[in-house]
């Protein structure tokens, strides 16, 4: 797969006409939201992310979720969602950010009659990736020898494996 959109809708990049059923995964940080969405031949058909330039984090979060608020018409009724649960990180007020993205990920999507679930990061490494604690090398090496070098940046990658994760949760396809 190139790199090459079809067009851009908002923080979509758009890869290939929608399918009927999609699967997203959602991965997020205190900087931004990436979201990956995969048809069930697990080929990619967009990218999003949403940010901000603000510098405080109060400001900042309020901004990307409203920017990922003014995106959720890409995703469809019969699109089955999964965001990565927030991670644990030595430093409290990241752990804190981070985990006040997920639940604001998780809240928009919940008043647009959107299921989404959490998914642990260790979960979706071990079943995807093949080990649980695995390093960003190993995610990125797997996403290029799954999709091609199309992700610019690592939350994609994750982004991308989490929607993997969520396709064969669905389909019952996880060893």
């Amino acid at each position: 797969m190139t790199n090459s959109l079809i067009k851009h809708n908002g923080g979509w990049g758009i890869h290939k006409p929608f399918p009927k059923q999609t699967f997203i995964g959602i991965d997020c940080s205190s900087k931004a939201i990436h979201a990956v969405i995969i048809n069930a031949k697990e080929e990619i058909i967009a990218q999003g992310k949403w940010s901000s330039n603000i510098k405080d984090f109060p400001s900042r979060f309020l901004e990307i979720g409203r920017n990922f608020s003014m995106d959720l018409s890409m995703i469809k009724d019969n699109t089955k969602v999964s965001v990565e649960a927030a991670i644990y990180i030595q430093n409290a007020a990241s752990t804190i950010a981070i985990a006040s993205v997920v639940a604001s990920v998780r809240t928009i999507l919940d008043q647009n009659n959107i299921n989404a679930v959490l998914c642990d990061n260790r979960h979706w490494k071990k079943h995807i990736i093949g080990k649980g604690n695995c390093n960003k090398d190993a995610i990125r090496e797997f996403t290029i020898s799954k999709w091609g070098d199309i992700f610019s940046e690592q939350d994609w990658c994750d982004a991308g494996c989490i929607a993997l994760w969520t396709k064969r949760k669905e389909k019952g396809e996880l060893i």
